[in-house]
Protein backbone atom coordinates (compact mmCIF):
# COMPACT_ATOMS: atom_id res chain seq x y z
CA UNK A 1 0.00 0.00 0.00
CA UNK A 2 1.36 3.26 -0.87
CA UNK A 3 2.41 5.68 1.87
CA UNK A 4 -0.01 8.42 1.27
CA UNK A 5 -2.55 6.17 1.31
CA UNK A 6 -4.38 5.22 4.91
CA UNK A 7 -4.48 2.31 6.41
CA UNK A 8 -7.48 0.20 6.32
CA UNK A 9 -8.33 0.04 9.61
CA UNK A 10 -9.58 -4.40 9.11
CA UNK A 11 -7.03 -6.80 7.75
CA UNK A 12 -7.46 -10.29 6.35
CA UNK A 13 -5.48 -12.34 6.42
CA UNK A 14 -6.03 -16.12 4.96
CA UNK A 15 -4.90 -18.79 2.11
CA UNK A 16 -3.82 -22.26 2.81
CA UNK A 17 -0.74 -21.41 4.38
CA UNK A 18 -1.06 -21.94 8.53
CA UNK A 19 2.29 -21.13 9.57
CA UNK A 20 2.20 -18.04 7.87
CA UNK A 21 -0.73 -16.79 8.75
CA UNK A 22 -0.32 -17.20 11.86
CA UNK A 23 3.41 -15.34 11.89
CA UNK A 24 1.43 -12.48 9.91
CA UNK A 25 -1.00 -12.28 12.17
CA UNK A 26 0.66 -12.32 14.85
CA UNK A 27 3.22 -9.84 13.67
CA UNK A 28 0.61 -6.95 12.88
CA UNK A 29 -1.69 -7.71 16.34
CA UNK A 30 2.04 -6.99 17.98
CA UNK A 31 2.57 -3.58 16.02
CA UNK A 32 -1.12 -2.72 16.52
CA UNK A 33 -0.60 -3.05 20.78
CA UNK A 34 2.61 -1.31 20.00
CA UNK A 35 1.32 1.73 18.62
CA UNK A 36 -2.28 1.70 20.42
CA UNK A 37 -1.52 -0.20 24.09
CA UNK A 38 -2.83 -3.25 24.64
CA UNK A 39 -5.83 -2.11 27.52
CA UNK A 40 -8.67 -2.70 24.87
CA UNK A 41 -7.51 -5.85 22.80
CA UNK A 42 -9.79 -8.48 22.96
CA UNK A 43 -9.12 -11.71 21.08
CA UNK A 44 -11.56 -14.13 19.41
CA UNK A 45 -11.17 -17.82 18.97
CA UNK A 46 -13.02 -18.49 16.04
CA UNK A 47 -11.90 -22.12 15.58
CA UNK A 48 -15.14 -23.95 15.48
CA UNK A 49 -15.69 -27.37 14.90
CA UNK A 50 -19.76 -26.86 15.16
CA UNK A 51 -22.44 -24.49 13.87
CA UNK A 52 -22.66 -23.67 17.74
CA UNK A 53 -19.35 -22.71 17.85
CA UNK A 54 -19.44 -20.68 14.51
CA UNK A 55 -22.73 -18.98 15.95
CA UNK A 56 -21.01 -18.06 19.27
CA UNK A 57 -18.08 -16.67 17.88
CA UNK A 58 -20.20 -14.55 15.37
CA UNK A 59 -21.92 -13.24 18.15
CA UNK A 60 -19.03 -12.17 20.23
CA UNK A 61 -17.10 -10.72 17.55
CA UNK A 62 -20.68 -8.61 16.69
CA UNK A 63 -20.45 -7.06 20.47
CA UNK A 64 -16.96 -6.95 20.30
CA UNK A 65 -17.48 -4.34 17.52
CA UNK A 66 -20.49 -2.59 19.53
CA UNK A 67 -19.05 -2.09 22.87
CA UNK A 68 -16.62 1.42 23.17
CA UNK A 69 -13.44 1.17 24.45
CA UNK A 70 -13.25 0.80 27.64
CA UNK A 71 -10.62 3.15 28.25
CA UNK A 72 -11.42 5.34 25.33
CA UNK A 73 -8.27 4.95 23.41
CA UNK A 74 -8.13 2.79 20.15
CA UNK A 75 -10.72 -1.12 20.67
CA UNK A 76 -8.05 -3.36 18.87
CA UNK A 77 -10.32 -6.85 18.19
CA UNK A 78 -8.42 -10.07 16.51
CA UNK A 79 -11.08 -12.64 15.05
CA UNK A 80 -8.61 -15.74 15.27
CA UNK A 81 -7.95 -18.84 13.33
CA UNK A 82 -11.50 -18.33 11.77
CA UNK A 83 -12.84 -21.87 10.63
CA UNK A 84 -15.75 -21.40 8.83
CA UNK A 85 -15.22 -19.16 5.85
CA UNK A 86 -14.84 -21.54 3.37
CA UNK A 87 -16.84 -23.99 2.01
CA UNK A 88 -17.16 -27.25 4.60
CA UNK A 89 -20.09 -28.30 6.58
CA UNK A 90 -20.20 -25.19 9.00
CA UNK A 91 -19.46 -22.90 7.14
CA UNK A 92 -22.45 -24.05 4.93
CA UNK A 93 -24.26 -24.48 7.12
CA UNK A 94 -27.88 -22.12 7.20
CA UNK A 95 -27.76 -20.28 10.05
CA UNK A 96 -23.51 -19.54 10.08
CA UNK A 97 -24.69 -18.22 6.50
CA UNK A 98 -27.33 -15.73 7.89
CA UNK A 99 -25.27 -14.66 10.63
CA UNK A 100 -22.78 -13.60 7.99
CA UNK A 101 -24.46 -12.09 5.94
CA UNK A 102 -25.97 -10.31 8.80
CA UNK A 103 -22.41 -9.26 9.82
CA UNK A 104 -21.86 -8.10 6.39
CA UNK A 105 -24.73 -5.75 6.07
CA UNK A 106 -23.61 -4.48 9.73
CA UNK A 107 -20.05 -3.47 8.29
CA UNK A 108 -20.51 -2.09 5.28
CA UNK A 109 -21.62 1.67 6.60
CA UNK A 110 -19.42 1.02 10.24
CA UNK A 111 -17.75 3.90 11.51
CA UNK A 112 -14.43 1.90 12.30
CA UNK A 113 -13.43 4.91 14.39
CA UNK A 114 -11.86 3.88 17.53
CA UNK A 115 -11.84 0.52 16.07
CA UNK A 116 -9.06 -1.83 14.90
CA UNK A 117 -10.45 -5.57 13.26
CA UNK A 118 -8.08 -8.35 12.29
CA UNK A 119 -9.24 -11.33 10.97
CA UNK A 120 -7.16 -14.13 10.29
CA UNK A 121 -8.19 -17.49 8.52
CA UNK A 122 -8.09 -20.38 6.75
CA UNK A 123 -10.19 -20.46 3.47
CA UNK A 124 -11.93 -18.12 2.43
CA UNK A 125 -14.40 -18.37 -0.53
CA UNK A 126 -14.78 -15.72 -2.89
CA UNK A 127 -18.48 -16.07 -3.75
CA UNK A 128 -19.56 -15.33 0.00
CA UNK A 129 -21.53 -12.37 0.26
CA UNK A 130 -19.13 -11.78 3.57
CA UNK A 131 -15.79 -12.16 1.33
CA UNK A 132 -17.17 -9.84 -1.12
CA UNK A 133 -17.95 -7.01 1.86
CA UNK A 134 -14.48 -7.29 3.14
CA UNK A 135 -12.88 -6.78 -0.20
CA UNK A 136 -14.40 -3.50 -0.33
CA UNK A 137 -13.58 -2.17 3.21
CA UNK A 138 -10.37 -4.62 4.19
CA UNK A 139 -6.52 -4.69 3.36
CA UNK A 140 -6.80 -8.77 1.84
CA UNK A 141 -3.68 -10.59 2.88
CA UNK A 142 -3.42 -13.76 0.78
CA UNK A 143 -0.99 -16.88 1.54
CA UNK A 144 -0.52 -19.79 -0.61
CA UNK A 145 1.20 -22.72 0.13
CA UNK A 146 4.75 -23.03 -1.34
CA UNK A 147 5.30 -25.93 -2.62
CA UNK A 148 8.48 -27.74 -5.01
CA UNK A 149 5.28 -28.86 -7.15
CA UNK A 150 4.93 -25.09 -8.00
CA UNK A 151 6.61 -24.37 -11.51
CA UNK A 152 8.57 -21.09 -9.94
CA UNK A 153 8.77 -21.86 -6.47
CA UNK A 154 12.35 -21.16 -5.77
CA UNK A 155 11.81 -17.88 -6.65
CA UNK A 156 8.54 -17.14 -4.30
CA UNK A 157 10.69 -18.76 -1.42
CA UNK A 158 13.50 -16.40 -2.28
CA UNK A 159 11.36 -13.36 -2.42
CA UNK A 160 9.89 -14.50 1.23
CA UNK A 161 13.21 -14.65 2.48
CA UNK A 162 14.44 -11.19 1.13
CA UNK A 163 11.45 -9.65 2.43
CA UNK A 164 11.34 -11.28 5.85
CA UNK A 165 15.09 -10.62 6.44
CA UNK A 166 14.21 -6.82 5.26
CA UNK A 167 11.82 -6.71 8.56
CA UNK A 168 14.25 -8.09 10.73
CA UNK A 169 17.03 -5.55 9.58
CA UNK A 170 19.11 -8.05 7.13
CA UNK A 171 19.97 -8.60 3.57
CA UNK A 172 20.76 -11.85 1.78
CA UNK A 173 23.86 -11.66 -0.34
CA UNK A 174 22.09 -13.01 -3.46
CA UNK A 175 24.14 -16.76 -2.99
CA UNK A 176 22.83 -16.88 0.60
CA UNK A 177 19.26 -16.66 -0.29
CA UNK A 178 19.61 -19.08 -3.51
CA UNK A 179 21.86 -21.59 -1.21
CA UNK A 180 19.09 -21.59 1.30
CA UNK A 181 16.62 -21.90 -0.94
CA UNK A 182 18.92 -25.33 -1.83
CA UNK A 183 19.36 -26.59 1.32
CA UNK A 184 16.10 -26.50 2.79
CA UNK A 185 13.39 -26.57 0.05
CA UNK A 186 9.85 -25.52 0.03
CA UNK A 187 9.36 -25.73 3.64
CA UNK A 188 7.87 -22.03 4.93
CA UNK A 189 8.21 -23.53 8.54
CA UNK A 190 11.53 -24.88 8.50
CA UNK A 191 12.98 -21.71 6.66
CA UNK A 192 11.87 -19.62 9.11
CA UNK A 193 14.11 -21.51 11.98
CA UNK A 194 17.09 -21.41 10.07
CA UNK A 195 16.96 -17.86 8.96
CA UNK A 196 15.79 -17.10 12.85
CA UNK A 197 18.95 -19.22 13.76
CA UNK A 198 21.41 -16.81 11.15
CA UNK A 199 19.69 -13.53 12.12
CA UNK A 200 21.01 -14.44 16.14
CA UNK A 201 24.16 -15.88 14.50
CA UNK A 202 24.84 -12.31 12.65
CA UNK A 203 24.43 -10.39 15.43
CA UNK A 204 24.96 -6.74 15.00
CA UNK A 205 25.94 -7.19 11.58
CA UNK A 206 22.98 -6.46 8.70
CA UNK A 207 24.39 -8.65 5.57
CA UNK A 208 24.10 -12.52 5.72
CA UNK A 209 26.41 -14.16 3.58
CA UNK A 210 26.81 -17.42 1.39
CA UNK A 211 29.48 -18.76 4.05
CA UNK A 212 27.18 -17.99 6.90
CA UNK A 213 24.90 -20.47 5.14
CA UNK A 214 27.10 -23.04 5.00
CA UNK A 215 28.24 -22.98 8.00
CA UNK A 216 24.87 -22.80 10.04
CA UNK A 217 22.23 -23.87 8.04
CA UNK A 218 20.83 -27.45 8.36
CA UNK A 219 20.26 -29.28 5.29
CA UNK A 220 16.92 -30.83 4.69
CA UNK A 221 15.54 -33.80 2.50
CA UNK A 222 15.83 -32.10 -0.95
CA UNK A 223 19.41 -31.30 -0.03
CA UNK A 224 20.18 -34.34 1.65
CA UNK A 225 19.23 -36.11 -1.74
CA UNK A 226 22.77 -34.79 -2.97
CA UNK A 227 24.67 -36.21 -0.77
CA UNK A 228 25.04 -39.46 -3.28
CA UNK A 229 25.89 -38.02 -6.58
CA UNK A 230 28.04 -35.44 -4.09
CA UNK A 231 29.99 -38.53 -3.04
CA UNK A 232 30.46 -39.44 -6.83
CA UNK A 233 31.37 -36.38 -8.15
CA UNK A 234 34.44 -36.33 -4.77
CA UNK A 235 35.45 -39.89 -6.09
CA UNK A 236 35.08 -40.97 -2.80
CA UNK A 237 33.82 -44.50 -3.22
CA UNK A 238 33.22 -45.43 0.35
CA UNK A 239 30.87 -42.66 1.18
CA UNK A 240 29.35 -42.84 -1.96
CA UNK A 241 28.16 -47.26 -0.87
CA UNK A 242 27.33 -46.15 2.31
CA UNK A 243 25.07 -42.89 1.20
CA UNK A 244 23.86 -45.22 -1.37
CA UNK A 245 22.88 -48.32 1.59
CA UNK A 246 21.33 -45.35 3.11
CA UNK A 247 19.18 -44.05 0.41
CA UNK A 248 18.22 -47.92 -0.46
CA UNK A 249 17.11 -48.56 3.13
CA UNK A 250 15.17 -45.25 3.38
CA UNK A 251 13.04 -46.48 -0.04
CA UNK A 252 11.18 -48.89 2.04
CA UNK A 253 9.66 -46.02 4.19
CA UNK A 254 9.34 -43.85 1.52
CA UNK A 255 6.74 -44.75 -1.38
CA UNK A 256 7.96 -41.38 -3.32
CA UNK A 257 11.41 -42.82 -3.82
CA UNK A 258 12.57 -45.13 -5.36
CA UNK A 259 15.94 -47.53 -7.37
CA UNK A 260 14.83 -45.89 -10.97
CA UNK A 261 14.72 -42.18 -9.49
CA UNK A 262 18.10 -42.98 -7.48
CA UNK A 263 19.47 -44.08 -10.53
CA UNK A 264 17.98 -41.08 -12.62
CA UNK A 265 19.72 -38.33 -10.14
CA UNK A 266 22.86 -39.86 -10.68
CA UNK A 267 22.43 -39.60 -14.59
CA UNK A 268 21.21 -35.81 -13.91
CA UNK A 269 24.86 -35.35 -12.59
CA UNK A 270 27.25 -37.06 -14.54
CA UNK A 271 25.32 -35.61 -17.43
CA UNK A 272 25.45 -32.14 -16.14
CA UNK A 273 29.66 -33.12 -15.06
CA UNK A 274 30.13 -33.78 -18.78
CA UNK A 275 28.82 -30.94 -20.15
CA UNK A 276 30.86 -29.02 -18.07
CA UNK A 277 33.78 -30.51 -18.67
CA UNK A 278 32.94 -29.78 -22.36
CA UNK A 279 32.42 -26.33 -21.75
CA UNK A 280 35.71 -26.20 -19.50
CA UNK A 281 38.05 -27.82 -22.63
CA UNK A 282 35.94 -24.99 -24.92
CA UNK A 283 36.89 -21.86 -22.77
CA UNK A 284 33.41 -21.43 -21.55
CA UNK A 285 34.27 -21.92 -17.78
CA UNK A 286 36.13 -19.25 -15.90
CA UNK A 287 36.17 -18.18 -12.36
CA UNK A 288 33.43 -20.88 -11.25
CA UNK A 289 31.28 -19.62 -13.62
CA UNK A 290 29.84 -20.75 -17.00
CA UNK A 291 29.63 -17.84 -19.74
CA UNK A 292 28.18 -19.64 -22.31
CA UNK A 293 26.69 -17.78 -25.93
CA UNK A 294 22.88 -17.76 -26.31
CA UNK A 295 21.42 -20.53 -28.74
CA UNK A 296 24.55 -23.17 -27.81
CA UNK A 297 22.60 -24.60 -25.30
CA UNK A 298 18.46 -25.23 -24.82
CA UNK A 299 16.90 -22.78 -22.19
CA UNK A 300 16.27 -25.68 -19.56
CA UNK A 301 18.14 -25.81 -16.35
CA UNK A 302 18.55 -29.41 -16.14
CA UNK A 303 20.21 -29.20 -19.59
CA UNK A 304 21.90 -26.09 -19.79
CA UNK A 305 24.66 -25.29 -16.97
CA UNK A 306 24.54 -21.35 -17.13
CA UNK A 307 20.97 -22.08 -15.50
CA UNK A 308 21.43 -23.87 -12.68
CA UNK A 309 22.04 -22.87 -9.49
CA UNK A 310 25.43 -21.24 -8.82
CA UNK A 311 26.26 -23.03 -5.91
CA UNK A 312 25.85 -26.06 -7.64
CA UNK A 313 27.32 -25.16 -10.46
CA UNK A 314 30.49 -24.34 -8.91
CA UNK A 315 30.26 -27.69 -7.06
CA UNK A 316 30.24 -29.83 -10.66
CA UNK A 317 33.01 -27.85 -11.73
CA UNK A 318 34.81 -28.51 -8.95
CA UNK A 319 33.44 -32.15 -9.57
CA UNK A 320 33.92 -32.04 -13.51
CA UNK A 321 37.67 -31.99 -13.06
CA UNK A 322 38.32 -34.54 -11.39
CA UNK A 323 37.02 -37.16 -14.01
CA UNK A 324 38.26 -37.34 -17.52
CA UNK A 325 36.39 -36.94 -20.81
CA UNK A 326 36.67 -40.54 -22.03
CA UNK A 327 35.56 -41.70 -18.05
CA UNK A 328 32.67 -39.47 -18.27
CA UNK A 329 31.38 -40.95 -21.29
CA UNK A 330 32.25 -44.34 -20.38
CA UNK A 331 29.96 -43.22 -16.73
CA UNK A 332 26.68 -42.44 -18.99
CA UNK A 333 27.29 -45.94 -20.50
CA UNK A 334 27.77 -47.62 -17.45
CA UNK A 335 23.92 -45.93 -16.20
CA UNK A 336 22.70 -46.85 -19.28
CA UNK A 337 23.10 -50.83 -18.79
CA UNK A 338 22.19 -50.05 -15.07
CA UNK A 339 19.00 -48.50 -16.49
CA UNK A 340 18.74 -51.93 -18.82
CA UNK A 341 18.78 -54.37 -16.03
CA UNK A 342 16.67 -51.83 -13.41
CA UNK A 343 13.48 -51.98 -16.22
CA UNK A 344 14.09 -54.85 -18.03
CA UNK A 345 16.05 -57.55 -16.02
CA UNK A 346 14.52 -59.43 -12.91
CA UNK A 347 18.01 -58.98 -11.02
CA UNK A 348 18.65 -57.38 -7.62
CA UNK A 349 18.62 -53.76 -8.64
CA UNK A 350 20.26 -52.66 -5.71
CA UNK A 351 23.28 -54.96 -6.24
CA UNK A 352 23.15 -53.31 -10.24
CA UNK A 353 23.00 -49.52 -8.53
CA UNK A 354 25.97 -50.31 -6.34
CA UNK A 355 28.13 -52.14 -9.50
CA UNK A 356 27.07 -49.05 -11.45
CA UNK A 357 28.57 -46.37 -8.97
CA UNK A 358 32.01 -48.61 -8.25
CA UNK A 359 32.45 -48.73 -12.34
CA UNK A 360 31.89 -44.77 -12.26
CA UNK A 361 33.85 -44.09 -9.38
CA UNK A 362 36.72 -46.41 -10.13
CA UNK A 363 39.58 -44.84 -11.96
CA UNK A 364 40.42 -46.51 -15.65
Amino acid sequence: MPESQTPSPVIVIFGDDEFTIKERGQQVFSQWQAQFGSNDAEIIDAAAGTVGEAEEALDQLEGALLTLPFFGGVKLIWFKNCSFLGEDRTAGSKDVTNKLTRLAEMLKNFDFKGIRLLITSGKFSATRTFYKVMAKIAEMEKHETISNKDRDWESKMEAWLIETARQNGKTLDPNACQTMVLFVGANLRQMNSELEKLIIYTGERTRITEQDVLALVTRGKQSKSFALTDAIGNRDLPRAIRQLDNDLTELKADRSMSEVGILYGIISKVRTMLLLHEMIEHGYVSGGKVNIPDGILPNDKKFNPALMHPFMVKQNITHAKKYTSAELVHAMETLLECNRKLVFSGGDPALALQQAVIDIIRRS
